[in-house]
């Protein structure tokens, strides 16, 4: 192993998530290492400080200026989500009015439709994307 690939393997066994035969690799190559030793013990030692910090309880008043944003998130989460819900309905009635029109000829029916489908296409593919990154993302909780 070089000390390239030592270095990517030093953070997973700090945090516990290296796997046994790679920990096996590492602890032979930090056996005859020096440098990768050191920066060992220099990410312990960092890992220990951090772990060390304790953040400060916010004060009453603090809190209290806190909540109003809180409350606007939600009265502007239910509001968009109630926006969202009524264009669907209106979206959805629309085309069942298109679809069932027998004014409307089947090739215009099937040539709005063709765009219509390709955009919901790219909305799913978006979704489950979206939703697969979330189960995944190892730092999903962390606040940017």
């Amino acid at each position: 192993m070089n000390c390239a690939r030592a270095r990517e393997l030093l953070m997973a066994r700090l945090d516990g998530e290296i796997v046994s035969r790679d920990l096996a690799e590492l602890e032979q190559h930090l056996a005859g290492c020096e440098g990768c030793r050191r920066e060992l013990a220099e990410m312990s030692e960092l890992t220990g400080l951090v772990g060390e910090i304790r953040l400060a309880r916010p004060s009453e008043e603090d809190m209290m200026k806190y909540w109003p944003t809180v409350y606007a998130r939600i009265e502007r989460g239910m509001g968009w989500g109630l926006l969202v819900a009524g264009a669907a309905i209106w979206a959805g009635y629309g085309v069942y009015a298109f679809l069932t029109d027998p004014m409307v000829e089947a090739l215009t029916k099937f040539l709005v439709a063709l765009p219509v489908v390709g955009v919901l296409m790219l909305l799913i593919s978006v979704i489950r994307e979206r939703y697969h990154v979330s189960k995944t993302e190892r730092y999903g909780e962390v606040e940017k």
